[in-house]
């Protein structure tokens, strides 16, 4: 794999550069494909994008993640986690009928990535935590997810003391955005990425990004 060492004083800007360098802006923000987001850590988003959406059971059976018994166990007990060890917990926006004192969980958060997924897949609400949420039963197969939004620009704008373990974080960040371009290429080229930061608002070109190469740094 092709890398290359910046120092870490540039490293921000370089990270910004490349993202701007392999995008372009979108004119026209169609959302109306569809309904459902399902959030994951970036470093879990490249194994989503080629195999789709699985529950903790499907990921484990299949040996993409590995879980021990007692974790399964854990994880089954819907009260704390809705989705339990068979279901995919996803969230629907700008619903109407909240309760006054319901939470909301918000899928846009900087951290993770957010994957935008067909409306035409069956769910159940599930308020137990939150009054947005919903539980798919069946795997969501990476046809079914039309975007994968990321809002690098966001978390880097909202990094407080930039130390080297907060720039660690970005770079970790932006080498799985490479790596998840390779994965739309190789598993479905109708999937967009997105940069969705606040003013931002930019198609990626998954081509060009996926030839970028692996981000080392150096003091």
């Amino acid at each position: 794999m092709n890398e290359i060492i910046i120092k870490e004083k540039y490293i921000l800007e370089y990270i910004r550069n490349m993202l701007y360098a392999c995008s372009y802006a979108i004119k026209n923000i169609d959302d109306n494909a569809y309904q459902y987001h399902h959030n994951t850590a970036y470093e879990y988003a490249p194994s989503i994008i080629k195999y789709g959406i699985l529950s903790i059971e499907e990921l484990n059976s299949l040996g993409i993640r590995s879980y021990s018994k007692d974790y399964l166990k854990f994880i089954d007990d819907i009260e704390s986690h809705v989705n339990g060890k068979d279901g995919i917990s996803l969230s629907v926006t700008g619903l109407t009928d909240l309760y006054k004192d319901e939470d909301e969980f918000d899928p846009c958060q900087s951290n993770i990535v957010d994957f935008l997924v067909d409306e035409n897949i069956k769910t159940v609400r599930n308020t137990t935590h939150y009054g947005n949420e919903f539980i798919s039963e069946n795997k969501i197969s990476n046809d079914r997810i039309i975007s994968a939004d990321i809002r690098i620009i966001n978390y880097i704008n909202n990094l407080g003391e930039k130390d080297g373990k907060a720039i660690f974080s970005v770079i970790n960040k932006y080498n799985q955005i490479i790596m998840m371009s390779k994965e739309i290429l190789r598993h479905n080229r109708d999937m967009q990425m997105r940069e969705m930061s606040e003013g931002v608002n930019r198609k990626i070109d998954v081509e060009k990004m996926s030839e970028m190469p692996r981000l080392l740094m150096i003091k």
